[in-house]
């Protein structure tokens, strides 16, 4: 190899190394930016009901749409109860469904209430994942704290210890499914 062909393939790997360094920089400023745009949301909010909101953290109408992700929460009363909607088009389902509403807040409550117990960087990961590797529509924290294993040096949660054993049996399938629930997560925050 050429003097001039050892600098160009220097320069070439140099370039490559700099821009994973910006992708990974912007998905972290992405992520901030949301965090602070959900903030600034739940901030326009009576100190009460922006607590209330914490603690539900997710839509009852639209699990998967964080409260303040698309501007301040819509607050709704069924039965005596606050419910917090992401929007106002989540108004009229959550009324009409009302048991099925409260229902549905209490489990986000509960959910949010047993991530809160993991240590902030578990609860970090295990929000990004956000359902069970096992069982996929079990969200993490309704069945109380996530448990935490480590499949193939990598860190997998489950909703609860009965799911250890299938997570276990096929190291590469649970990881498929943790990196699908993490990209599904991605796009619904």
């Amino acid at each position: 190899m050429t003097k001039k062909n050892s600098r160009v393939s220097v320069l070439f790997c140099s370039l490559i190394v700099a821009l994973i360094g910006v992708a990974f920089a912007r998905a972290s400023d992405q992520g901030e930016v949301e965090a602070k745009k959900i903030a600034e949301a739940l901030a326009k909010l009576p100190d009460a009901d922006r607590s209330a909101a914490e603690a539900q953290r997710w839509c009852a109408v639209m699990d998967d749409n964080r409260l303040g992700s698309m501007g301040p929460p819509v607050k709704v009363t069924i039965n005596g109860k606050a419910v917090f909607m992401c929007c106002a088009a989540c108004k009229g389902k959550a009324t009409a469904n009302g048991p099925a509403t409260l229902a549905k807040a209490l489990e986000l409550k509960k959910a949010t209430a047993a991530m809160a117990k993991l240590g902030a960087e578990d609860r970090a990961a295990a929000e990004d994942q956000r359902f069970c590797a096992v069982m996929e529509k079990s969200r993490l924290g309704t069945m109380g704290v996530p448990v935490k294993l480590s499949v193939s040096g990598e860190p997998v949660f489950l909703c609860c210890k009965a799911c250890t054993e299938r997570a276990q049996a096929d190291p590469k399938a649970t990881l498929a499914k943790v990196a699908k629930l993490k990209k599904a997560s991605e796009g619904s925050e």
